[in-house]
C-alpha cells in the first residue's frame, strides 16, 4: 500500500518535533562524512540527504536527515533520542575545526509536496519532498493543505521508514532495515561501520529483512505473526487501523520458515 502522489500533493507538514543540531566550521563537512553512512558532499541548498548513525559494528543507532544552510550543516533526528544523538555525534569532535551545537526549538522544520514553493529535495517518504527551515512563518503554506500528524505517521508507515525503539534498538544493519537503498552510499569514503556494512552487501543477503505487514486485527509490538511464505515473525509496533478491519504494522521475518506452530500468532500479509 504505497503513498500516492494524489493524496500528498501540495500538501505539507510541521516537523518542529524533531531534535535538531548546527554543525558549524570549515572541517564540518569531512567530520560527518566519517560518521555517517551518506555522502555529506552532496548536501547542498537544493539537496538534503537521509543518512544512518552506526556504531562499529555496523548496526543502526539513528537515522538522520542532513541539510544546509549558509555554511552550516544541520542534523535533525528523533526528538526522543536528542541526548543521545548530541553525544555520539560530539563523541569524536577532538582534533576536528568544527562545532557542534543543539539548536532544538529554535528553528521549525516544514516538509513540503509543492514544487513551486521549493526547497531542498528530501526523502523523507517513499515519495520525496522537500524541506524548508524557517523562523517565521511565511504565509505561503495554507492550513487546508496541512497533513495532521496521525496522518503523516501513516504515511512514514506506508513508507516503511523506522522509528527508535521500534525499528532501530541498535541491533539492526541498515539492509535489515531496508535503508541502504537511500540512506547508504556504498561509493563515499570511510565511516564509522562501514567495512561491516560493506561486507554484507558483497554477500547480497540477510538473516532478517523489515516488512510492512497488513492484518485484519489489531497486532501489539513483539507478537509473534505467521506468513504463508515467509513463516514466523515479530511485529516491531502496535498496528495502527488505518480503515475499518485494516490494520498495519512493520515486522521482521526471516528467510527460512521457522520449524513448528508458534503459541499464538495472526495471520498476515506483507507488502
Amino acid at each position: 500500500m504505497n503513498v500516492t502522489e494524489e493524496e500528498i500533493n501540495r500538501r505539507w507538514v510541521d516537523l518542529s518535533d524533531r531534535a535538531v543540531f548546527r554543525l558549524t566550521g570549515p572541517d564540518s563537512v569531512r567530520y560527518l562524512n566519517g560518521q555517517v553512512t551518506n555522502d555529506v558532499t552532496k548536501v547542498d541548498e537544493t539537496n538534503s540527504l537521509p543518512a544512518c548513525l552506526c556504531n562499529a559494528k555496523g548496526k543502526v543507532q539513528a537515522l538522520v536527515w542532513i541539510s544546509k544552510e549558509g555554511n552550516s550543516l544541520l542534523i535533525d533526528g528523533e526528538l526522543s533520542q536528542r541526548d543521545e544523538l548530541f553525544a555520539r555525534l560530539d563523541r569524536y569532535l577532538i582534533a576536528d575545526d568544527c562545532e557542534l551545537s543543539d539548536e532544538t526549538g529554535k528553528l521549525r522544520l516544514i516538509h513540503h509536496f509543492d514544487g513551486a514553493i521549493g526547497g531542498a529535495r528530501s526523502r523523507r517518504l517513499i515519495i520525496p519532498g522537500y524541506d524548508r527551515w524557517i523562523t517565521v512563518d511565511s504565509g505561503e503554506l495554507s492550513e487546508d493543505l496541512r497533513i495532521p500528524g496521525e496522518k503523516w505517521e501513516e504515511l512514514e508507515l506506508r513508507s516503511r521508514i523506522p522509528k527508535a525503539s521500534k525499528e532501530i534498538t541498535g541491533s539492526e544493519f541498515p539492509s535489515e532495515l531496508v535503508v541502504n537503498e537511500w540512506a547508504v552510499d556504498f561509493q563515499k569514503g570511510c565511516y564509522l561501520g562501514q567495512e561491516v556494512i560493506s561486507r554484507i552487501k558483497s554477500v547480497g543477503r540477510v538473516k532478517r529483512q523489515l516488512s510492512l505487514i497488513f492484518a485484519d486485527a489489531f497486532i501489539s509490538q513483539e507478537a509473534t505473526m505467521r506468513n504463508e511464505e515467509l513463516g514466523e515473525g515479530v511485529a516491531t509496533r502496535d498496528s495502527k487501523e488505518i480503515s475499518e478491519g485494516k490494520n498495519l504494522s512493520m515486522g521482521w521475518f526471516s528467510n527460512q520458515i521457522a520449524e513448528g506452530q508458534p503459541t499464538v500468532f495472526q495471520q498476515v500479509r506483507l507488502d
